[in-house]
């Protein structure tokens, strides 16, 4: 299969397959990098890097902020009122507890939508002490509360994969029927259900309640995008994504990797800009000091560079026989690496690059001389240390 940019296997578009899809549509993205993503372990963003973080992702075409938990502190209070006031071009979320007075403080920094929380599964309430009766009349009070001060209202079911049916149900029920929330989102806080759980839950609970269906995994299994994938193909309308996949634990379903497989491999829109979304993982990499692994789809530093002599070969004569999509794509470029697995062809192109000919003979004598000095400093050979060597061997 080929479109502009992507390379992708012919099997995609088999009928078979086709048919799987038929619920996929285009969805609205909702980050929550600045909440969920700043749960990972030891990241604290203040105000100003919030702000920083929130205009960067309207630039990537973010339909949803998650601005942050106002009533957690007073740094995220005033961050989130900050965004209000500052970033337009998408919706700014704050986030509480189904607890009255952790709406009353969202309403206090002018957000106009809002997701409450509470535990749903057997596990948490028994962490907590809580029975179903006292977590439903949370949940009726909150949502009530947050209906009658008209906001737009979504309700988060933690740990709703490990959730009894039944109450998960009565749950969702009492927060859209009886209360009027207008969103429900379905939590696999653990990322503890399988991609076809997942789609059987989005199925289930579209069976339950006729509101949009916003869907949040994470990724301790290593399965985030996979189960997202799974809920969109039974017709979920929203996602919850991080940058850099940061978030509790192992991470949440990460932004550039479901955008790239959305707008690739699936032909579903968004309203992201993927050219956009290298800057936007860089800027929350320098903001959380959590460093981003350079073989991460899309924005990691090493995904468009190539080491190999045959690989190098084979992408210089013809990209698409080395890659899935073009880096143009997502707004980045192809690179070589020299190194010990550097053929001639890497050679001839580094020569390029640094202006400087050569005879034939003693294109092999470089070769050598780079696979070597890669050996022995156990890491690439930098452009400068290539034009020095060649030089050496051109005197």
């Amino acid at each position: 299969m080929e479109k502009q940019g992507f390379w992708l296997s012919n099997y995609n578009e088999m009928p078979d397959v086709k048919k799987e899809l038929v619920g996929m549509k285009k969805i609205k993205i909702y980050d929550t990098t600045l909440r969920d993503g700043e749960q990972s372990i030891g990241v604290s963003m203040n105000a100003q890097d919030k702000l920083d973080i929130a205009k960067k992702l309207v630039m990537a075409g973010v339909d949803r902020i998650e601005a942050g938990f106002p009533a957690s502190s007073e740094e995220d209070k005033i961050a989130v009122a900050n965004i209000v006031r500052e970033v337009k071009g998408a919706e700014i979320w704050g986030f509480g507890r189904c607890n009255v007075n952790d709406v009353k403080v969202c309403i206090e920094t002018g957000v106009k939508y809002i997701v409450c929380e509470i535990l749903t599964s057997p596990h948490k309430m028994k962490a907590w002490g809580l029975t179903e009766e006292v977590i439903l009349k949370r949940i009726r009070d909150a949502i009530s509360f947050a209906k009658q001060e008209n906001l737009y209202t979504a309700f988060f079911a933690v740990d709703a994969s490990r959730a009894n049916p039944e109450f998960l149900k009565k749950a969702y029920q009492t927060a859209v029927k009886d209360c009027g929330a207008d969103e429900i989102v379905l939590v696999d806080t653990l990322g503890v259900a399988t991609p076809e759980a997942m789609g059987y839950m989005t199925k289930l609970v579209k069976s339950w309640v006729d509101v949009p269906i916003g869907i949040h995994c994470h990724n301790d299994f290593g399965l985030a995008l996979a189960c997202t994938i799974a809920c969109l193909k039974e017709g979920a309308d929203s996602v919850h994504v991080t940058v850099n996949g940061l978030g509790e634990k192992s991470g949440n379903t990460d932004i550039a990797e479901l955008a790239i497989a959305l707008h690739g491999l699936y032909g579903i829109e968004t309203n992201l800009k993927l050219e956009e979304l290298y800057g936007l993982s860089k800027l929350v990499e320098d903001i959380t000091k959590i460093p981003v692994s350079p073989m991460r789809p899309v924005v990691g530093d090493k995904v468009f560079t190539r080491e190999s002599g045959l690989v190098v070969a084979q992408m210089l004569a013809y990209p698409p026989s080395v890659e899935g999509y073009a880096p143009e794509v997502v707004g980045r470029q192809r690179e070589i690496s020299l190194g010990k697995k550097s053929g001639k062809k890497s050679i001839e192109y580094a020569l390029e690059q640094v202006n400087i000919e050569l005879a034939k003979d003693k294109i092999d004598v470089l070769l050598n001389e780079v696979k070597n000095f890669s050996i022995q400093k156990k890491s690439p050979v930098s452009l400068g240390e290539f034009k020095s060597m060649a030089l050496g061997l051109k005197s």
